[in-house]
């Protein structure tokens, strides 16, 4: 359990004998999220890092709002070194909200300075729209 400083002080004038405990506090390290707008779909050149992450982080979920109505077909994925995700699907669902179904843990570490690009497929994949949130962690 991770207790900030605020709360123990709390703890402290709620319970006198709590302030005699020892307590280590942890770093909560948050997540962050990286949005990136795709306006029009390209199965190269759509990179939100290329060859200049600025840490290393851990890519933990994927969420896509589509934003166009084109392409029967279109899909998304995350890549890194190698496919990060399953394909998402983004097809004629304009304004829906897609989620990645897997997340490849050998390819989901993007070190420092490395790249982090959106690959789009489908019959005319420059209808393929979205907008692209990534869920990271530093690590």
């Amino acid at each position: 359990m991770i207790i900030t400083k605020s709360q123990r002080a709390r703890m402290d004038r709620a319970c006198p004998l709590f302030g005699l405990a020892d307590i280590e506090f942890d770093k909560a390290d948050e997540p962050l999220l990286l949005v990136y707008e795709v306006t029009a779909g390209a199965t190269s050149g759509l990179e939100i890092f290329k060859a200049n992450a600025p840490f290393k982080f851990e890519v933990l979920d994927v969420i896509i709002q589509a934003r166009g109505t084109g392409d029967a077909t279109g899909t998304m994925k995350l890549k890194g070194a190698g496919d990060i995700t399953d394909t998402i699907t983004c097809a004629d669902t304009d304004k829906a909200i897609n989620r990645v179904g897997t997340i490849d843990d050998a390819y989901s570490t993007i070190e420092k300075g490395g790249t982090l690009e959106v690959i789009c497929a489908g019959g005319t994949v420059g209808n393929v729209k979205g907008l692209v949130t990534v869920v990271i962690r530093e690590v």
